[in-house]
């Protein structure tokens, strides 16, 4: 009977056939898994990148936070002292290379400032923690505090998320650990990334099953996707970094400066102290020392972002100011 073979020839190819299937599924797992690893790498390495970035860019915000607050307590505090023996001051002599200017005003608003740093530091810089340092340093000395009476500050990155997502996740705050507060959903450095693949902590990799090669696929697709948003974020962020950095240089460098001529101006002032019985040369120099504090001040006091999260016109404008300062005084 042929019966029995024809059965045993079904079963045979139900078995190959099966044997083949176990293969493939085998082969679609080894290739899903490869995919997989492809797409934890080329997600984790843009990850690390934007993350050192970050990191960076906090660091220079600190940095210029710390600048910030040592100014203030030194040299602009020592100015305004020397400044304010001086008497029968002509605002005009200091106002010839820009109208807007008033001599009065800014020497009042230079010694609100030294005053309101001076409550910021006053429980000592380390006590105020990085996070702050680096707050001073995004924000300009006019906003700094929340309210003159508490001395509230506003200034910590952490608590910034409320008005400004970069700077939230550039502190590494509620947005970076995707808490986002009221930045949720905000688009991030100026809106050339969303909030979203900012603060995602890791990639979901495909599960083992049927579907476990198309699932790698699209697992692929989406970190190249995030990878691509990541290094855009990465480039806008060492921008700022950049421009944080040039700021810092400038304003250390001027205030080398002043310092050694404040020693200078503080003896002219002793010697006489009406503005009106100076030389012209010694109106020239006392008009110099208020353009280094000038240029100074102009970093110091505007924000380095603006609420978009790009770095501040006004900002760079201001550094544009001090470094073409430096370069006249190398020249003399």
């Amino acid at each position: 009977m042929a019966v029995p073979f024809i059965l045993g020839g079904i079963a045979l190819a139900t078995g190959i056939f099966g044997a083949k299937k176990a293969y493939d599924g085998y082969q679609d797992k080894c290739a899903a898994e490869e995919l997989d690893n492809n797409a934890k790498a080329i997600f984790d390495y843009a990850k690390e990148k934007l993350d050192i970035a970050r990191k960076n860019a906090e660091q220079a915000l600190e940095n210029l936070g710390h600048a910030k607050l040592h100014i203030h307590q030194n040299s602009f505090k020592e100015f305004i002292d020397i400044f304010s023996k001086l008497k029968n001051v002509e605002s005009d002599d200091f106002s010839k290379d820009d109208l807007k200017f008033n001599i009065n005003e800014f020497i009042e608003f230079t010694k609100e400032s030294v005053i309101d740093f001076t409550k910021l530091a006053t429980g000592g810089i380390a006590s105020l923690g990085a996070g702050a340092l680096a707050g001073i340093g995004a924000y300009g000395s006019v906003g700094l505090l929340a309210s003159a009476s508490t001395g509230t500050l506003i200034s910590t990155l952490s608590g910034a998320a409320a008005t400004n997502a970069t700077l939230a996740w550039l502190g590494g705050g509620s947005l970076a650990a995707g808490g986002f507060g009221m930045a949720g959903g905000m688009a991030v450095l100026g809106g050339i990334v969303a909030a979203p693949v900012l603060a995602v902590g890791g990639f979901l990799y495909s599960k083992v099953g049927e579907q476990a090669l198309d699932e790698a696929k699209s697992n692929l697709h989406k970190a190249k996707a995030a990878a691509s948003e990541m290094d855009t974020a990465r480039i806008a962020t060492t921008a700022i970094s950049s421009i944080v950095n040039e700021s810092l240089i400038a304003i250390q460098n001027l205030d080398g400066v002043l310092i050694k001529e404040l020693q200078t101006f503080k003896l002219m002032i002793i010697r006489e102290s009406d503005y009106s019985k100076f030389t012209n040369g010694e109106k020239a120099y006392t008009q110099f020392i208020v353009n280094l504090v000038k240029a100074i001040s102009g970093i110091c006091k505007v924000n380095v972002l603006t609420e978009d999260g790009i770095v501040n016109k006004e900002f760079k404008k201001a550094v544009q100011i001090a470094q073409n300062l430096n370069k006249e005084i190398q020249t003399i």
